[in-house]
């Protein structure tokens, strides 16, 4: 019997050490989608280191994160992406595509594009704006649309808050209009632009009561009281997938907050493609 009940507590010991193993150290995970389809697809089971050190999350490293979206908190998704941007960066996008540090780099992350919509929605698609915190950019309209230009980010948070028989399409003519704007760093004050306060709204708003944080017309208020500058409590990350068209990452999501994210994805275990088994993920 005391065989037993010690066999018992040895297993039962185990069992925790590997469960807190997993929990706080190296995780498996399942890829379930293409976005990272030059790296992973879909179907391959990977390891993510989980232990937060200063490279993990590494620059140029692909992760494993959690939509750091409000309306998601309840169950946040799972994302993949690669880390292109580190606290204290400079991102820069020009018509060339967009800059990280000065190194220029192949996608755009928030690129500001002109779409069209109809007009009968008119009414309806400003206080979608106004409720949103949107600002009006070079707003026209004919007989029969408007016309807008919005981030990328921003048209996912009209398509998310209208109705889906409303379509927001870009017009395939558009110039990439240029920006730059700095990720911020954990106790750093970073100074406000209308650039930076698009690209920083959603952690401010994480940060902050959100009743006291207010964005009109390209300026920021806090508690009523405008303010140029901003000192954030946590560090951020630009995350991108390989697919521009179909990949949900910071042009959709925002910054990433360093606790949303879960690790660096270490290894590639199992994969349908021989290939790919038993590798190192860059």
């Amino acid at each position: 019997m005391k065989s037993v009940t010690r066999y018992l507590i040895v297993f039962a010991v185990v069992v925790g050490v590997v469960a807190l193993f997993r929990l706080f150290a190296v995780g498996s995970y399942r890829i379930t989608s293409d976005i990272m389809s030059n790296t992973l697809k879909a179907g391959d089971l990977v390891l993510v280191n989980k232990v937060k050190s200063k490279i993990n999350p590494g620059r140029n490293r692909l992760v494993l994160y959690e939509s750091p979206l409000m309306k998601d908190a309840a169950r946040p998704p799972l994302f993949i992406g690669r880390c292109i941007g580190v606290p204290g960066d400079v991102i820069q996008m020009g018509a060339d595509g967009f800059r990280v540090n000065g190194r220029l780099l192949p996608n755009a992350p928030m690129m500001q594009q002109t779409f069209r919509v109809r007009k009968n929605i008119k009414e309806r698609l400003l206080t979608t704006m106004e409720s949103l915190l949107i600002p009006l950019r070079d707003i026209r309209e004919d007989s029969v649309s408007l016309t807008i230009r919005l981030s990328l980010r921003e048209k996912e948070l009209l398509v998310q808050n209208l109705p889906s028989v409303v379509a927001i399409e870009p017009l395939t003519d558009d110039q990439r209009m240029g920006y730059e704007f700095s990720i911020p760093r954990k106790d750093r004050q970073t100074d406000m632009n209308e650039t930076m306060l698009m690209a920083c709204r959603e952690a401010m708003m994480h940060e902050a009561d959100t009743s006291s944080v207010e964005i009109r017309d390209g300026k920021l208020y806090i508690d009523g009281v405008e303010k140029s500058s901003f000192v954030f409590r946590n560090d951020y990350y630009w995350i991108l997938s390989e697919n521009e068209t179909e990949g949900v990452d910071s042009r959709h999501l925002g910054l990433i907050p360093k606790k949303h994210i879960i690790g660096n994805i270490w290894y590639c275990w199992y994969s349908r493609n021989p290939s790919r088994r038993f590798t190192e993920i860059r």
